[in-house]
């Protein structure tokens, strides 16, 4: 069994620092790490934070999903995870195909009302398991939820793009300028991310490095983080071997 390597470490740390102390955060099916770091922030900065991870045993929506997209319609969520097959310049994502979508090289599996969250909670954070031009590109093949919205007021739009994290790196969503490149995780050159980017995005004169996790940060998650992952990513949560 593979280990977690030390970027997903430091991704899982870039997430956990999306979440502020009093927010209402959440994320959906098939994201282990953004769970990993909605339960280590509520450990660490964001005690009176609010968590909810869907499959987990503290979800307490009614209707599983229906009472969670009514609290979000209602404003009551301030942050939450998103991902995509592909993610583009924009913070557009596609869930639906990849190619032609009658005859698409891939089926994908679709929203599952990601597009009314990413209109609707205060901070949308996008996230990448893996960092690859086939998924970085510069215009998604289908519009799944759509990032930047100019012709929409705070008022018809009161959500925001805001982060994508991946395990290279994070980048600021400030349209209607192009991502800025926020951090380089250690070990990670700017070559590097250049090369498996496939959008423009800028660089800051001075390129920060995203904080590793500190040994007490650490400790929490291959301890009681690791403890709660086991009951909804029992794989992922395998993976969190102290070294």
């Amino acid at each position: 069994m593979d280990h977690l390597t030390l970027s997903e470490e430091v991704m899982i740390g870039a997430l956990a620092r999306q979440v502020a102390d009093g927010d209402w955060v959440a994320c959906g099916t098939l994201s282990a790490m953004p769970a990993a770091a909605l339960w280590l922030a509520k450990l660490t900065h964001a005690p009176r934070a609010q968590v909810f991870v869907a499959g987990s045993q503290d979800w307490p929506f009614e209707g599983e999903w229906q009472g969670f997209f009514d609290a979000a319609q209602q404003g009551r969520i301030q942050v939450f995870f998103l991902s995509g097959a592909q993610i583009d310049g924009q913070g557009n994502i596609n869930l639906m195909a990849v190619g032609d979508y009658h005859r698409p090289k891939v089926r994908l599996p679709g929203g599952a009302g990601s597009a009314i969250l990413a209109y609707m909670v205060e901070r949308v954070v996008l996230f990448k398991t893996t960092h690859e031009a086939r998924g970085l590109i510069p215009r998604v093949d289908h519009l799944t939820a759509c990032g930047y919205t100019p012709q929409l007021s705070p008022w018809q739009r009161p959500g925001r793009i805001t982060r994508l994290a991946t395990p290279k790196c994070v980048f600021a969503f400030e349209p209607p300028e192009a991502p800025l490149l926020e951090t380089l995780h250690p070990g990670v050159t700017l070559e590097e991310v250049r090369q498996l980017t496939g959008f423009a995005f800028r660089v800051p004169d001075d390129l920060p490095e995203t904080p590793p996790l500190t040994l007490e940060t650490r400790r929490l998650l291959y301890g009681p983080v690791k403890e709660k992952l086991t009951l909804v990513y029992p794989h992922f949560a395998s993976r969190l071997q102290a070294g």
